[in-house]
C-alpha cells in the first residue's frame, strides 16, 4: 500500500498536522486533490509536491528545466491529451517512452497507456514546467 501523501509531506516537515487537517477538509468539501489545495494556500512549492508524488507512487522525480527532452519523441502525444493528463513525452529510452506527468493517478496513468505506442516509464515532474514545456513545442520554441 503507498504511503498517504499527506503523511509524506508531515514527515519530511513541510506541513504540519493543523495544515494537512485543513487540506484535507477543504479537499473533501470542494474534490479537490490534497495537494492542489496545498500548493493553492501557498503551504508548499510544486517542487515539493512533485517530489512527494514521485515518492509516493516509486517513481522518479525529473527537472524538466535541466532534463534534455527530445520534440520528436514529445510530439508521440497528441497535445490536447499532453495537456488534459499534464504529461508530456521526454524521450525513448531503450524500449520504453519516458514520460513526465504532473500527477501519475491512475487514471491518468491508463489514458497515456491507452494512447503511446510505446511502453511507458513514467516520471514526476512539476504542472508549471509541463504546461512551459507544452507551450514551447506548441509555439515552435525548443524546451
Amino acid at each position: 500500500m503507498r504511503p498517504l501523501l499527506g503523511t509524506i509531506l508531515t514527515e519530511r516537515g513541510l506541513i504540519d498536522r493543523p495544515q494537512l487537517a485543513e487540506a484535507l477538509a477543504e479537499a473533501q468539501a470542494t474534490g479537490r486533490r490534497v495537494g492542489e489545495v496545498l500548493l493553492r494556500r501557498g503551504w508548499i512549492y510544486e517542487q515539493e509536491l512533485a517530489r512527494a508524488l514521485a515518492y509516493q507512487y516509486g517513481l522518479e522525480y525529473v527537472d524538466l528545466k535541466t532534463a534534455y527532452l527530445n520534440p520528436r519523441d514529445a510530439a508521440l502525444l497528441d497535445p490536447a491529451v499532453g495537456q488534459r493528463c499534464r504529461a508530456v513525452p521526454v524521450c525513448v529510452a531503450g524500449d520504453e517512452l519516458v514520460v513526465a506527468v504532473a500527477d501519475p493517478a491512475p487514471d491518468v496513468v491508463e489514458e497515456l497507456r491507452s494512447r503511446l505506442p510505446y511502453p511507458l516509464r513514467l516520471v514526476v515532474a512539476e504542472p508549471t514546467l509541463v504546461e512551459q514545456v507544452w507551450d514551447a513545442l506548441l509555439t515552435g520554441r525548443a524546451p
